[in-house]
């Protein structure tokens, strides 16, 4: 599988059980200037300050792995780790932000990949769900089936496939589909709505020879949800919506990642990778960046941004802004956008807005995009 499916959107793209184990990380926020100030608003009406969040390679590499932009009074519990059982798509990812108040509440929960395998022997492994929607489905009882929850809306939002292609004599044939589940329920007495957004991709392979096997291969990826007291989900899934969108893989990460990838296909490094000594074997990667590595990266992240946008015009909640030919989605429902040269946006409610007239440093107004 290709290493695109590992961002945000590993999102991810938007993967995350959260009960936030003992191993994950705990991040507060960065501390802003002395002179800012929260969100909040002004003379010149509300505003929205969003900061750049690092995820951090904690088990193995110790560098940034991804970025993305939430509030700034948001706190995120999150963990990047390395999934010992998978040597073909080694690395995971789950996290919870909460609003400063919290009643806000967005999980992201880690992929699940599987095969399922049929011939003369009788089956093996793990079916695939029906269809991303029953699949959700299941997903949501097991993680809210103790509140007793009532589903409001289930369906699917986008469909590719199916693609085929024909590789030593094997068939394969590959669809995907999102979909959306949104609940209600009460918890600690208070009603709450929540939605669920989950990728589900299969592919069905055929080999002809003395017998004929017959394997699928499928991934949930890019699972999501966003929690709020009833009637404000829409400023959560904004959020929402902004994270993954915003959501970046580092070109240093990507360059080792590739090359651990590479390195998994001999069977020594699976060994060593078995036993969970994940840092030796990215001891034996480069630094450099080859040409095919960063052509590999760009061409990816290219994709991945087609992807949230064709994704984001079916939820409607972000709107687009260009920074030269930088194209950044940000919650919608604002008059402008600005960021300085720290990488932070403010977000103003009205045109009058201008943070260079109440913050020390330099900010540069974004274009609206189409």
């Amino acid at each position: 599988m290709h290493p695109r499916c590992i961002s945000f959107t590993i999102l991810c793209c938007l993967c995350f059980s959260i009960s936030c184990q003992n191993s994950s990380s705990d991040h507060s926020g960065q501390q802003s200037d002395k002179n800012s100030k929260p969100s909040g608003k002004t003379k010149s009406g509300s505003y929205l300050k969003l900061r750049k969040h690092e995820v951090i390679d904690r088990e193995g590499s110790q560098m940034v792995a991804m970025t993305g932009l939430i509030p700034e009074d948001w706190k995120v519990r999150d963990q990047l780790y390395w999934e010992y059982n998978d040597a073909t798509l080694p690395i995971r990812y789950k996290g919870q932000y909460t609003s400063g108040n919290g009643d806000l509440v967005i999980e992201i929960y880690p992929d699940v990949r599987a095969v399922y395998s049929t011939g003369p022997m009788g089956s093996s492994g793990y079916p695939p769900p029906r269809d991303a929607v029953s699949g959700l489905r299941d997903f949501v009882q097991q993680q809210r089936g103790q509140y007793g929850f009532k589903i409001l809306e289930a369906k699917s939002l986008m469909r590719s496939g199916p693609t085929q292609n024909y590789i030593q004599g094997t068939a394969f044939q590959t669809a995907g589909e999102t979909a959306l589940l949104r609940i209600a329920y009460t918890e600690n007495q208070q009603a709450v709505e929540e939605e669920f957004y989950g990728q589900l991709e299969i592919t069905h392979s055929i080999s002809q020879g003395a017998v004929t096997l017959t394997s699928v291969i499928w991934s949930a990826s890019g699972m999501y949800s966003c929690k709020a007291p009833a009637g404000k989900l829409e400023a959560c899934r904004k959020i929402a919506l902004t994270l993954k969108s915003s959501a970046r893989m580092t070109l240093p990460f990507y360059n080792k990642f590739t090359q651990v990838v590479q390195l998994l296909s001999d069977q020594v490094y699976q060994r060593i990778y078995a036993a969970g000594q994940i840092s030796r074997i990215i001891s034996q990667t480069n630094d450099q960046i080859s040409k095919s590595i960063s052509d590999s990266y760009w061409q990816t992240q290219r994709s991945y941004d087609r992807s949230n946008q064709q994704f984001s015009n079916h939820i409607r909640g972000v709107d687009t802004y260009q920074d030269g030919t930088i194209q950044i989605q940000l919650p919608a429902g604002y008059s402008n956008a600005w960021i300085n040269d720290r990488g932070e946006y403010l977000l103003g409610e009205t045109n009058a807005f201008d943070p260079n007239q109440m913050w020390i440093g330099n900010w540069k107004q974004l274009e609206r995009g189409n």
